[in-house]
């Protein structure tokens, strides 16, 4: 698996976001990104990149930390819309992160998760608990085919918190 250091720049989002059982989530991620598109056309923006799944209530080995997974659904465009109770609009700060392009069933992406944790690691960083997944296949490639972008970001660690 390769994998690669990037920093992502600042982007322009607009979302939706829940709490949501693992079973549920297929469902939901359609209709989030059909109900996405729209808002962003009704409100006369474009899509500027690939739509992202963000997992935000990550442990430090990558897995939910509890049974509700705490998801967001972005898709970055190029102007601010009016944020709403259900769809957010805002700038995204840059932010570093490990990534790599998982060739596969999406049931099988723990190995990957594990591995970029490690990659943190050897960087000297600290999983920040966040997660971002780029579906770069639509739902006509079969399963052991679809590509999965994934990006865990972190932080470096602080030298000042060591005990030498």
């Amino acid at each position: 698996m390769q994998i690669e250091k990037i920093t992502k720049p600042e982007q322009l989002v607009v979302s939706t976001s829940t709490h949501i059982a693992h079973e549920f989530l297929p469902t939901f991620i359609g209709t989030s990104f059909v109900e996405l598109l729209e808002y962003i056309q009704k409100n006369g923006a474009e899509l500027v990149g690939t739509p992202f799944i963000s997992y935000l209530n990550l442990d430090e080995s990558g897995l939910p930390k509890d049974e509700l997974l705490e998801i967001e659904i972005g898709f970055p465009i190029n102007k601010e819309l009016p944020s709403t109770e259900k769809f957010q609009s805002y700038l995204l700060p840059s932010y570093q992160a490990v990534r790599t392009l998982y060739i596969g069933d999406y049931d099988d992406l723990t190995d990957s998760y594990k591995e970029l944790i490690e990659a943190i690691k050897q960087e000297n960083g600290i999983f920040t608990y966040r997660s971002y997944e780029y579906y770069l296949t639509d739902a006509s490639v079969p399963l052991a085919d679809q590509e999965t972008m994934i990006e865990l970001a972190f932080r470096k660690k602080r030298k000042d918190l060591f005990n030498d």
